[in-house]
Parts: C-alpha cells; sequence; structure tokens
C-alpha cells in the first residue's frame, strides 16, 4: 500500500533526510516506513464501555503495555454478547496492528454503534 504525505516543508524534509543518515539509512523513505512501522506498533491503552440489549453493562481496558495489562467487567449480558466481549477482550490483550479497530468493530456488531463508546482510560 502506498501512503503519499504532500506539502512537507523543505527544512522538515531536509531535517529527516540527515536523520535517516545518522540512524544508518541511505534512504529517507526506507527509514519513514521504518518508523511509521514501529509508530504502528506501540501499544495504546484505550477502554470501550458497552452496553447490552437487555440492561447489561460492561467494560474492557487496556491499561498497561503488559498482556495481562488488560481487564474486562460485564453483567446481564447474553451468551451471544458475553462471547463478544470475550472475542474483543483477546484482541486488545494482544495489541496487534488493527486489533483495536477489529475490537471495537465485533463490539459494534454485536451490540450497536450507538452502544459501544471508546472511553478514557
Amino acid at each position: 500500500m502506498d501512503i503519499l504525505i504532500r506539502d512537507v516543508p523543505e527544512d522538515v524534509a531536509q531535517a529527516l533526510t540527515e536523520k535517516a543518515l545518522r540512524d544508518g539509512t541511505m534512504d529517507r523513505q526506507a527509514w519513514l516506513r521504518k518508523k511509521l512501522t514501529e509508530l504502528a506498533r506501540v501499544p495504546e491503552r484505550y477502554a470501550f464501555r458497552v452496553y447490552g440489549q437487555s440492561g447489561g453493562k460492561g467494560a474492557i481496558r487496556r491499561h498497561s503495555d503488559h498482556p495481562n495489562g488488560t481487564s474486562t467487567t460485564f453483567s446481564n449480558f447474553s451468551q451471544p454478547e458475553a462471547s463478544a466481549m470475550e472475542q474483543a477482550e483477546n484482541l486488545i490483550r494482544r495489541n496487534g496492528v488493527g486489533d483495536k479497530e477489529k475490537a471495537y468493530n465485533l463490539l459494534v456488531e454485536q451490540f450497536g454503534t450507538d452502544q459501544v463508546f471508546e472511553v478514557p482510560v
């Protein structure tokens, strides 16, 4: 996939080239690709709150970078709702590239857009 960034000021482009050279990379594009990959893998801390169809409530929190730094609580959920929470928790615990979005989409599919909220950790 290609990503094109336009209108980068000359001094910024030059500074990036110099950083790439200092890092031992002759190619600014390769250096930027490496930095973007590193940025995409930085663990995030976030939480989702969900509301079930029959009055249940739940939350999934990623509160540290450790794989066990994830907690899930919920009550009064149907079996399909509880299963969706567990699957979303597994994605959030793994915390790979795109897992946050996959977990959110899984929760929205089960609970509905108006019942899933990202909240501060």
